[in-house]
């Protein structure tokens, strides 16, 4: 974050918060921190009546005007009308900003919303459309868990009695005299399968879950995008040690950590970023922030905060770096059970919604955590109502794992609102007791009615899966045939979605293998076993909530400067109660923090001083909530939207319409000339037709690389590579294809990320002849090195190895020939055995042009592209 002279000033009774004339490249020792304009005429020290941090306001509520909805004999939800092509959905519907009684959900065949609102009559597609009435259903979008670790499924609840930490590495390593807690990393595919079952059943379509399985949920931070179960997004990176401290370090004064640590030029390159830090309660998880806000290779500091990042746990943040994290927009992932079991406290969550951070909410794992989203929601909201003073509404509570996960992902174009253009991934909940959001903050897995991924059907009630507009016949029951979840007749569609003969119970059951280790499920009103305490405990206030300490942080009322909400004093605050400017009301329960006047509303830095309370709703700070807004995290007031696609013009990566998930139907030279006047944005959604395949990238050595090469024609700009990861498509050498995906430039490489490949015409007959070129006119920076970039190709000799082992590798993958053309193996793996050696001739060479590590390089497919000399 490139340091700006914030200011704030006064005028009379104005306090704000203004953008400077320029930045400067100055740098500080910690986060940004606001400067005052002397004013003697205000008394700094006195807090005004109106300084305290209030409740947060409800949604509004809208009534539809559409009769009653008839409830149906049995069950929440039932097919009421039988049409020809989509489903409409009718019941209460939550929209980010407003809560729709008798509102409708219209989705298509090809598991996109056409329309969420009150009337959808005038959308396409309507009159054909298949009705499901849900009287007393709460219809949402998917919840999405933007932080797990999954692939620790494999452990119950570690116990720890009352020991409580002050840092992470405390008890990773068991440092300072703490207990080790031993952990196992390495569960298996169905105990992974088995975890994201359990997320699904709780109404969960998305997890940000540093590993997964293909099938059921979306991992939204899989580098192989087959995970992403035809999301066209770019995956977000789940960084748990960004600062390369997994050894133990610990730091209160400096930088020094580990060499590997994430740079800032890798977060630039992301769509949402997801590191761990400042996961702990003293001066040590202070520091982790401190020395990631701002670049200064002096200092050792790196900047991995921006409008891209999510901070993990985030506890030991104070109200500086609160200001600091809403200046660059970026935003905090909070675990508030893991958080309190292991230290006893949790992230200022309070202080950072006054702040006007944006906040999500995630389960970290199962050895300290949540076993769902479910039970997480259950432990945010207790802690609302007994330690933070009711301050979050239900609605507030609902958007951190929805439209506010979305966003700390990057997901925020497709996922997390029912809008037109997102992917039809829905959740429907059991209504009849509790009404709107509280709904899904009351709900076991019981009361999860239906759940789509993209429109197909994963989880719900048997008899609403079994009719044929929801398509669920086949699925399992949960209970070996009685189908049972607390009472209520399920089924999960497990062996239909993943194939493969992997099945809910049985001999390849992902049950029977992931019980071994916890429930799949607890009925609501039932306690998961040994589950973590959502109780703040540390010996500083072991006696907690008690008529003199209402807010039970060990400090009494009448000398409490937040008395109904929580903010015990923390070593990281001088063992003191927090209370960052100075104005005697506590950073927990200060309406207007770094503003000792508090005299909100103040300037708003994002949207260059347009005035506007700080909004964790409203990203961007242009005045629209992100719900609204048609860029969320560029301040466009006028909402400019020239193609009338639902997104701004300064944020639209297309030049044409898209709504939504829909891709940007483009040419591949268009893609690959950055100068065409339809050149889309990297980070867009594509699609291209008339595409045939050149060769296979292999996945051998490739990892999740795999992919093929593809060409429209023979002209400059014709060729781009289509990453597939472990997926093949089935696509041969040949075929004409359409593909869909995302566009991104990777390393100097234009490429695909596949979301969905069909085969339009199976011949597997080349297309096309190689293109022949001179080596003079590809090798790195000549004149057809860019235009050519994976192309079929083909150079006449005599060439003539010239170095057999460029990069002076133990192992070599690549050689050198004659006009200094490197030739390498991505393709035909390790040219089919050993690179040829030095002196070695060839009268033809073809391959595919590529770019990697500075050079451009010809990747042959087989052994008859390495034409030898006669």
């Amino acid at each position: 974050m490139r340091l700006c002279d914030v200011l704030l000033y006064t005028s009379g009774a104005v306090v704000g918060l203004a953008l400077p004339v320029a930045c400067t490249d100055q740098t500080v020792d910690g986060p940004v921190r606001p400067r005052f304009v002397e004013d003697a005429g205000e008394d700094r020290t006195a807090p005004r009546a109106d300084s305290e941090l209030g409740p947060n306001r409800a949604a509004p509520v809208t009534e539809c005007g559409r009769a009653p909805l008839e409830r149906p004999a049995s069950g929440i939800c039932a097919v009421t009308q039988r049409g020809s092509a989509g489903r409409l959905f009718r019941g209460t519907v939550l929209l980010p900003d407003e809560t729709l009684h008798r509102g409708e959900v219209l989705i298509g065949d090809d598991g996109i919303v056409v329309c969420g609102g009150c009337d959808c009559s005038g959308a396409p597609g309507y009159a054909a459309a298949s009705v499901v009435t849900c009287a007393d259903g709460v219809i949402s979008p998917g919840l999405i868990n933007p932080h797990d670790h999954i692939t620790y499924a494999n452990n119950a609840p570690v116990g720890h009695g009352t020991e409580r930490f002050e840092h992470r590495n405390d008890w990773r390593r068991g440092l300072r005299g703490h207990t080790r807690l031993e952990t196992n990393g390495s569960a298996n595919q169905k105990v992974v399968r088995f975890a994201e079952l359990r997320f699904l059943m709780g109404g969960v379509t998305s997890v940000a879950s540093a590993g997964g399985e293909p099938g059921l949920v979306r991992n939204l931070d899989s580098a192989d995008p087959v995970l992403l179960e035809g999301l066209p997004i770019l995956p977000a990176d789940s960084d748990t040690f960004p600062l390369d401290d997994s050894d133990g370090t610990l730091r209160t004064s400096d930088c020094n950590y580990g060499k590997g640590r994430t740079k800032s030029a890798t977060v630039a390159a992301l769509e949402g970023y997801l590191p761990h830090l400042s996961e702990g309660v003293g001066p040590e998880a202070r520091n982790e922030i401190v020395c990631s806000m701002v670049d200064d290779a002096q200092r050792n500091k790196v900047d991995l905060l921006g409008r891209h990042t999510a901070v993990v746990h985030g506890i030991a943040l104070t109200e500086s770096d609160a200001l600091g994290l809403r200046m660059g927009q970026t935003s905090l992932i909070w675990s508030p059970r893991s958080n309190i079991d292991l230290y006893g406290n949790t992230a200022p969550v309070t202080l950072l919604d006054a702040a006007g951070v944006r906040i999500s909410l995630g389960t970290d794992w199962i050895a300290s955590g949540s076993m769902n989203l479910l039970r997480e929601l259950k432990c945010a909201d207790a802690l609302n109502a007994s330690y933070f003073a009711a301050h979050f509404s239900d609605a507030d509570l609902w958007r951190m794992v929805t439209l506010h996960a979305a966003l700390a992902v990057g997901a925020q174009n497709m996922l997390g609102a029912l809008k037109p253009g997102y992917v039809a991934d829905i959740a429907i909940f059991d209504g009849r007791t509790s009404k709107d959001h509280r709904a899904i903050l009351d709900a076991g897995v019981e009361d999860v009615v239906l759940v789509l991924r993209g429109g197909k059907v994963l989880y719900g009630d048997t008899a609403l899966l079994d009719d044929p507009v929801i398509g669920g016949g086949a699925c399992e029951p949960i209970d070996a045939g009685a189908g049972e979840v607390c009472g209520r007749a399920k089924k999960a569609c497990v062996a239909a979605d993943i194939g493969g003969g992997v099945t809910l119970d049985g001999p390849k059951g992902i049950k029977p293998e992931g019980e071994k280790w916890y429930p799949l499920f607890v009925c609501k009103d039932k306690t998961p076993p040994n589950e973590p305490s959502c109780t703040p405990y540390r010996p500083e206030y072991a006696r907690g909530i008690t008529a003199g300490d209402r807010d039970g942080d060990g400090v009494p009322n009448d000398r409490d400067d937040c008395p109904a909400i929580f903010n015990p004093p923390r070593a990281v605050d001088g063992g003191e109660q927090a209370d960052g400017d100075g104005d005697g009301r506590g950073d927990a329960c200060d309406r207007c923090p770094g503003d000792p006047l508090n005299a909100c509303p103040h300037r708003d830095v994002a949207n260059d001083g347009v005035s506007a309370r700080a909004d964790p709703n409203d990203t961007d700070g242009d005045g629209i909530s992100n719900g609204k807004d048609n860029c969320p995290g560029d301040a466009n007031p006028d909402q400019r939207d020239t193609d009338g696609d639902g997104w701004g013009d300064i944020c639209d990566a297309c030049k044409m319409a898209n709504p939504g998930a829909a891709p940007c139907a483009v040419t591949v030279a268009q893609i690959r000339d950055a100068n065409a006047p339809e050149h889309p944005k990297p980070h867009g959604v594509v699609r291209i037709r008339n595409a045939y395949v050149t060769a296979l990238r292999p996945y051998k050595n490739t990892g999740d690389a795999r992919g093929f090469y593809v060409q429209t024609g023979t002209e400059a700009y014709d060729g781009i590579y289509v990453l597939a990861g472990s997926k093949t498509y089935g696509v041969a050498v040949g075929n004409e294809l359409t593909v869909e995906g995302f566009y991104l430039e990777s390393f100097g490489v234009s490429q695909i990320r596949a979301s969905r490949v069909a085969i339009d015409d199976a011949t597997s007959i080349p297309r096309f002849a190689p293109i022949e070129v001179r080596t003079s006119e590809i090798v790195t920076g000549a004149s057809k090195a860019e235009t050519h970039e994976s192309m079929l190709l083909r150079i006449r000799g005599p060439l003539t190895i010239t170095d057999d082992n460029p990069d002076k590798r133990i192992e070599s993958n690549e050689f050198v020939v004659t006009g200094n053309l490197r030739i390498d193996d991505h393709i035909f793996t390790t040219f089919g055995g050993a690179v040829p050696p030095k002196g070695t001739s060839y009268q033809e060479l073809r391959g595919i042009l590529y770019f990697s590590f500075a050079n451009t390089k010809l990747l042959p497919r087989n052994a008859d592209d390495l034409v030898k000399m006669p």
